[in-house]
């Protein structure tokens, strides 16, 4: 949009040198006032259009191979903010930016796979992308399409056909089955220890070689269809592997409860730290409060990732589930952080 052709209070409201997504004061103001949201999705349409080219791939092949069109696919992006909005809470800390996205790929997702938009296939084809399937584990890789339909002794355009419609399927049923990232957005305090959980496996022998680096891949927040496409094997062959390592973990569980004991243990002085200080505070800190806590403190700042430090304060959290508040107590000012300042900083860097 043309600036002279936006609002004075939007312009009043907008920075420099911050983003209009990243604008606080901006995104606060639209939850309130609709004209004003009307012009900032206007005004971010490029940046949502990145998320969905980032999670979903190529808008204008999203839009043949699922005949919708870029304004059906903006409109429901839009749905998503609007939700986001509905839902975001500013004192928590999260980006915006974020948060958002999980909002979006849900409507973005209930456009594309709606179940009135797929075609029902006969059962010959379910066979067919059966054996597909069996072909591909086979010889460890996608065939050609020339190579498959040889295989499978039919004509390579029926197998096009076939597969089009096994990778819509595929896909959906990988977004139903596994969301281990998140990128999330939805609380990701609650997936850390998932995350921690998965370094644990891929340095054990529970997994083979191809499921550890899908399992590295979606960790890097990459989705099933491009994790497809950089190992050269279809969408179906990820997910069917996805199930399997799913699988695998649950018949590991009792392994799990010690690994997480462990990793806490490797946090224990900043947890109880934490605790007692958010305790004095009467209440849960942030994440940017638990950082600033742990530099006065002497540790490391640097060694700790903002995953670590959502690992913490879901520790921190789930005590004061367990343990009754006591905040105020004059026997706890004594381990407050006037007195964990005290401790050498080299003891305790990481």
């Amino acid at each position: 949009m043309n600036e002279s052709l936006l609002s004075r209070r939007y312009l009043r409201l907008r920075k420099e040198s911050i983003k209009d997504m990243h604008n606080i004061d901006l995104i606060h103001a639209c939850k309130e006032d609709k004209e004003l949201l009307g012009e900032f999705l206007e005004e971010n349409k490029e940046f949502l259009f990145s998320i969905i080219k980032h999670y979903k791939g190529n808008v204008e092949e999203l839009c043949f191979k699922f005949r919708v069109t870029e304004e059906e696919l903006l409109q429901h992006a839009y749905i998503g903010v609007i939700s986001a909005l509905q839902e975001f809470d500013f004192h928590r800390g999260f980006k915006f930016t974020t948060f958002v996205v999980r909002p979006i790929i849900w409507e973005i997702n209930q456009l594309l796979y709606n179940d009135s938009r797929f075609v029902r296939l006969s059962r010959g084809a379910v066979e067919q992308i059966k054996r597909m399937i069996a072909i591909e584990e086979k010889l460890g890789y996608r065939p050609s399409e020339e190579e498959m339909a040889k295989l499978l002794a039919i004509p390579v355009e029926r197998y096009k056909e076939i597969a089009r419609f096994s990778d819509e399927i595929e896909h959906y049923h990988a977004y139903e089955n596994f969301e281990m990232i998140d990128h999330n957005c939805s609380n990701i305090e609650e997936h850390v220890v998932d995350k921690v959980y998965v370094e644990h496996l891929l340095g054990s022998s529970i997994c083979n070689d191809f499921e550890k680096t899908i399992m590295k891949l979606i960790m890097e927040g990459i989705n099933n269809t491009q994790i497809a496409e950089r190992l050269q094997v279809y969408p179906m062959t990820i997910n069917r592997a996805i199930i399997r390592i799913r699988n695998k973990i649950l018949n590991f569980q009792s392994n799990k409860t010690d690994l997480q004991q462990n990793v806490t243990s490797k946090y224990d002085r900043e947890i109880k730290l934490i605790e007692e200080e958010s305790r004095l505070r009467n209440k849960l800190m942030c994440v940017s409060e638990i950082a600033e806590l742990l530099e006065k403190s002497g540790f490391n700042r640097s060694a700790y990732s903002n995953r670590i430090l959502y690992y913490i304060r879901q520790k921190v959290s789930k005590k004061w589930q367990d343990q009754p508040v006591n905040a105020g107590k004059p026997g706890q000012k004594a381990n407050s952080v006037r007195g964990v300042q005290q401790l050498n900083p080299k003891q305790n860097a990481r």
